[in-house]
């Protein structure tokens, strides 16, 4: 399976830390972020891995890709665009790296912010069995759950309803950026912005997507380890802190460039 790992946003919400730097690339506890998530694919099998970014952090990415060892093999690709205002999108990201990488078989996308200390071994088993699945997490808060992607699935665990970002969530089981899908739905992605859809958001194409082919949730229990979402500065420090660092200097990191 060929996995995409969407690092082209900008952050605006975590600057003076990423005018330098991706926010992808800060250290939490003493490693930057994205390799806390390729150790996490490797420990369930993944080998390779396509990152797409933007075009002002291409040569940043490039460099740490080129630098030592990770723990899965990487392709960098870089979408052309150079400030927030002109970014793809999540969505148009997506397309993008999908045809530049190749994609032509079943696919797995994930949020580069993403940090997790539970095995994925779960989300592969039901994408095995059922096919299309999104991985789900209880963050046992309204407000929390209020910036996220919510979805609703059946007693038989499919997807029936999905809304992103809701004033009042139905509950608090969110989309944490982990999508397993099959080969078919690489058309579809281009399908969604063709009808002009948004391509900022991959929820809205989760709420798409599910209302015209079978999409399956897996809850990963949070006895099974903890998420972090990293999207802004205190996410940053608390996710550090649990894995060992020691708390950031915001003025030291912000001087320092790749």
């Amino acid at each position: 399976m060929q996995c995409v790992i969407l690092c082209a946003g900008f952050a605006t919400r975590l600057r003076p830390l990423t005018l330098n730097r991706p926010k992808h690339l800060l250290p939490v506890a003493g490693r930057p972020m994205l390799d806390h998530l390729l150790d996490s694919l490797a420990a369930s099998g993944v080998r390779s891995a396509a990152v797409v970014t933007n075009h002002k952090f291409a040569g940043t990415f490039e460099r740490w890709a080129s630098a030592g060892s990770h723990a899965i093999d990487l392709q960098v690709i870089d979408d052309g665009t150079e400030t927030n205002e002109t970014r793809l999108g999540a969505v148009g990201d997506l397309r993008f790296a999908l045809e530049a990488a190749g994609v032509r078989g079943d696919f797995m996308v994930l949020a580069g912010d993403n940090l997790f200390t539970f095995p994925l071994d779960g989300v592969f088993e039901t994408f095995r069995r059922r096919g299309n699945t999104i991985a789900l997490y209880d963050v046992g808060s309204n407000e929390v759950a209020s910036r996220m992607g919510i979805a609703t699935c059946d007693g038989d665990g499919r997807v029936v309803g999905f809304v992103e970002k809701p004033e009042r969530p139905p509950s608090t089981l969110v989309s944490i950026g982990i999508y397993l899908y099959r080969a078919e739905v690489r058309d579809s992605v281009s399908r969604f912005i063709a009808e002009g859809n948004s391509p900022d958001k991959i929820g809205d194409f989760v709420a798409w997507l599910h209302q015209r082919t079978a999409v399956y949730g897996h809850r990963i229990p949070t006895s099974a380890g903890v998420w972090y979402d990293i999207g802004s500065f205190d996410q940053l420090q608390e996710a550090n802190i649990a894995y060992g660092g020691s708390p950031i200097d915001v003025e030291q990191l912000s001087a320092t460039s790749d």
